[in-house]
């Protein structure tokens, strides 16, 4: 796994929290976009393996949801 090394600001961090945009997430509107995801999964798991807890965050479950709902607009 090629990870990118951390800052000087996290490479003591025992806790990361990282916030992912719905246009990260999703594949151009078509969907969640699965090699990206399992991207972070990855990294994820190095930064685990290493003993630090990870938070991903992300507003892609509403992206998603639409399009399975076939909405077009976001819901008020």
């Amino acid at each position: 796994m090629n990870t990118p090394a951390l800052g000087p600001a996290l490479s003591e961090a025992r806790r990361i929290v990282v916030k992912v945009g719905s246009s990260l997430v999703t594949n151009a509107g078509q969907g969640l976009d699965q090699e990206a995801i399992a991207h972070w999964a990855d990294q994820i798991a190095h930064l685990r393996a290493q003993g630090r807890q990870v938070v991903l965050v992300s507003s892609g479950a509403i992206a998603e949801g639409m399009l399975r709902l076939g909405w077009s607009t976001r819901p008020k």
